[in-house]
């Protein structure tokens, strides 16, 4: 319980300052669309600290908050972002650990399609199958193999997963073609 919470909070003050940078030159430019974002920064926020006595939350939860989180990003990125989602509606009450979707989204648009001079896209895909949740984000990039920065964020993931649910549960990433990388996580439907 205490490696579980101590992960959790580490993962929070990452996630909160990569949105404040996100949304401060937005409020320069666009007060009104300023307000909007704020607004979806303040219910990611309010998740986050929400969701953090909880072991696990409802995809469909964690999916509100990375709709908010895309909406940001898609304000900083314009037409350089292109979002695809295609979720299976069966797995949208399966049980996944608060902001690990949230958290591999970010890692794609921050480490894959940022680092893009043209625009990428991010493919979230969801279904529930022979007892397991199986979902799949796709992003334009490559696997940054020679670098620790992403490093924390995935290894504090992973270990979130074994805590929860042992070895049930898997997390993988790959280079799907030249400049596409997946990240394959896999849940037990029925908790760990």
């Amino acid at each position: 319980d205490v490696e579980l919470k101590t992960l959790k909070s580490q993962m929070n003050p990452h996630f909160i300052f990569n949105c404040l940078n996100s949304v401060r030159a937005l409020i320069v430019e666009d007060p009104e669309r300023g307000q909007t974002v704020v607004t979806q920064l303040a219910n990611i926020l309010r998740y986050s600290l929400q969701s953090g006595n909880a072991e696990t939350v409802r995809l469909e939860e964690e999916l509100q908050i990375v709709n908010d989180y895309l909406a940001l990003e898609k304000t900083r990125l314009e037409d350089r972002l292109q979002i695809t989602m295609q979720i299976d509606p069966a797995s949208r009450s399966a049980l996944i650990p608060p902001m690990l979707l949230q958290t591999l989204v970010e890692n794609g648009i921050k480490y894959g399609i940022a680092t893009q001079p043209n625009r990428g896209r991010i493919c979230l895909f969801s279904q529930a199958r022979d007892g397991m949740l199986q979902i799949q984000i796709t992003n334009t990039g490559q696997l940054q193999r020679a670098s620790n920065s992403d490093g924390f964020g995935l290894a504090n993931t992973k270990e979130r997963l074994k805590l929860l649910f042992g070895g049930a549960a898997s997390l993988s990433l790959e280079e799907t073609s030249p400049n596409e990388v997946t990240a394959n996580l896999t849940i037990p439907l029925g908790g760990g």
